[in-house]
């Protein structure tokens, strides 16, 4: 939060207090620590959690950079934490720690090789490759996945359900303040519901007629609650 602060004062000359930088900093050292938690000493994981937080927002800044979305900043957390918490693994683990945890010890963290005189990688370097091929595994699986999701132009919602938010538009309601939503959009998007429902309801009648069952015809006040709301208000 503190260093959120000082870069946000250089660049607007404004003493800000980012609560979700704080948050998502120390929920990015809970995700780092995760690797080595049986093998760093406590003051190592103090400064794993202490650069966890500069990790999330110079991730947290690069995906702003790359156009990618990402809302809650899962990318930088998780991604960005985890990566910092196995390279630290393989620069902090400590003999003894890891001799209790019952882990050999004959490859230990790059910083206690130098204390023995040793400039032993084996250790740094599984944690290099553990990294790469979660990288790898990651992008040969999800990249042929999205790509077919988008083929399918299933990958993004309706413009105009997106305009309205999902939780309007696929949860029945909205769980934070919409004043920000235009009275258009959300004319525009019921207007879509109803059409939808009609053309449901048309093809549900073909159905039972062809079956010979026949179906009262459909009341006009077949709205849900919230299409209610949006006509009282209009």
């Amino acid at each position: 939060m503190f260093t959120s602060t000082i870069l946000d004062e250089r660049k607007t000359g404004v003493y800000t207090w980012d609560t979700t930088a704080a948050m998502n900093g120390c929920l990015t050292g809970l995700v780092a620590i995760t690797a080595g938690c049986a093998t760093v000493e406590p003051w190592a994981g103090f400064v794993i959690g202490l650069v966890a937080g500069w990790v999330y927002l110079g991730a947290s800044a690069l995906i702003l950079r790359l156009r990618i979305d990402d809302a809650v900043d899962a990318i930088p957390v998780h991604m960005g934490g985890g990566a910092w918490g196995v390279l630290a693994t393989g620069l902090f683990s400590n003999p003894n720690r890891m001799e209790i945890a019952g882990y050999a010890t004959d490859n230990l963290g790059w910083f206690y090789e130098w204390g023995r005189g040793s400039g032993n990688f084996t250790l740094m370097g599984i944690q290099i490759c553990s990294i790469l091929f979660v990288f790898g595994w990651t992008v040969c699986i999800f990249t042929p996945f999205c790509y077919v999701l988008k083929r399918l132009n299933w990958l993004r919602i309706d413009p105009i359900e997106e305009e309205v938010g999902m939780d309007l538009s696929r949860h029945k309601g909205s769980a934070y303040q919409s004043e920000d939503i235009s009275d258009k959009a959300k004319s525009e998007f019921y207007s879509s519901r109803r059409k939808l429902q009609l053309q449901d309801l048309s093809t549900s009648d073909r159905r039972k007629s062809s079956k010979g069952i026949d179906k009262p015809a459909p009341q006009a006040d077949s709205m849900s609650g919230s299409e209610h709301a949006a006509d009282d208000a209009a």
